[in-house]
């Protein structure tokens, strides 16, 4: 995006941000390689590379683990270093089970919301009202929205996401570890942090993202230059050394979990488009758009029936052909905002009332079109 088309955007001008562009450019060569298929558990334990780094009481270091440090998902050896994993978990973290683990990640690893929250003002489309924050001059969330525009052309809309998963994912592999969650407690927890991890296409970019939160979450913390700049060192090492190993991200592994189609995107590529909607937010929408990615060329509202939250719109690329509408298969059900990710150029249309068509013309715009509803 052209920065001179944000808003409320005013980086504060710390330098933090020049060795981060470093890091990305340093690595280019590296982020354009074929990724290596590999397993869900090896995955899981990549993205907690950095907490694996770190000295966990009652988990063995990399120095102990061998090579498969990063790759295996660990268990503590004896009953009395499971203890000591779990003292630490609750005494630092306040982690003694499932519940607890889900109440600190929701309650404290939320860096990343931070920022779409400040992407929404700086792209123009705010996610809530800022008058209650601001009215008595500049607040913490102005000072810390401007803080981290400074990462804004850096990391983009993946903004602190690798951070946030790099540290969930890092506390459940210490809970597993130890036997604070079982299983199955594991594997249900993890998938939302795998579908996250697939909004990055590298671990390059992982690593800018985790880099990126890191400072915002030390800065949140309180943290200040000259702080700041030591924090950034530390950071740095960290994802350069898992970057130089190959049986780390070096290798590139990656793990890509099925889905019901192989949709253009995925969930955490979205950005809220409709925060103020507040009406039946569903539709309908062909693969043309969500599989393969075309603009939508032609769409109607009709009247819906009122049985679902439907807001009667149809979505349609305009080269389907009978034979591939006839076949249910190849269109579903989906949420407005996705379909405002596939295409935004449709967000100006969606007031239109029941009973209104739009056809894109040539020149790319839409037009209306006489509106007639489709046959039973």
């Amino acid at each position: 995006m052209d920065l001179s088309t944000l808003v409320d955007f005013t980086p504060l001008d710390t330098g933090l941000g020049q060795p981060v562009r470093e890091l990305e450019q340093s690595y280019r060569d590296a982020a354009s390689r074929p990724r290596t298929p590999c397993g869900r558990d090896a995955f899981l334990a990549l993205l907690a590379g950095v907490p694996a780094l770190r000295k966990t009481p009652g988990i063995p270091p990399p120095a102990q683990s061998g090579p498969s440090h990063f790759s295996a998902l660990p268990l503590c050896a004896t009953p009395e270093d499971a203890d000591l994993c779990q003292a630490h978990l609750k005494e630092i973290f306040g982690i003694t089970g499932r519940e607890s683990m889900l109440e600190f990640c929701n309650q404290q690893l939320r860096c990343h919301s931070n920022y779409l929250d400040f992407e929404g003002f700086w792209e123009g489309r705010p996610p809530f009202d800022p008058t209650p924050l601001i009215k008595d001059g500049p607040s913490f969330f102005t000072i810390a929205r401007d803080f981290s525009a400074q990462f804004y052309p850096i990391a983009g809309h993946r903004g602190y996401l690798a951070w946030d998963i790099s540290e969930c994912v890092g506390h459940l592999r210490a809970a597993y570890a130890c036997g604070l969650i079982t299983r199955e407690d594991l594997d249900e927890l993890a998938e939302h942090w795998i579908v996250q991890a697939q909004a990055f296409h590298s671990w390059p970019e992982f690593a800018v993202s985790l880099v990126c939160g890191a400072l915002y979450w030390d800065f949140r913390g309180g943290a200040k230059l000259p702080a700041l700049e030591k924090s950034l060192d530390l950071w740095l090492r960290l994802v350069r050394m898992l970057l130089d190993d190959g049986a780390a991200w070096g290798g590139g592994f990656w793990y890509t979990p099925p889905r019901k189609k192989e949709y253009l995107l995925w969930p955490p590529e979205f950005r809220l488009y409709l925060p103020d909607w507040g009406e039946p937010n569903g539709c309908l929408a062909t693969d043309h758009i969500t599989v393969l990615g075309k603009k939508v060329g032609w769409c109607y509202r009709e009247e819906p029936d009122g049985q679902f939250p439907d807001s009667g719109w149809r979505f349609f690329s305009g080269e389907e052909s009978d034979s591939y509408i006839s076949d249910l298969a190849h269109t579903d059900v989906y949420d407005l905002n996705t379909i405002c990710n596939y295409d935004p150029d449709v967000i100006p249309l969606l007031r239109a009332p029941y009973g209104t068509a739009y056809v894109r013309g040539a020149d790319g715009k839409f037009r209306a079109e006489p509106y007639h509803p489709p046959k039973d």
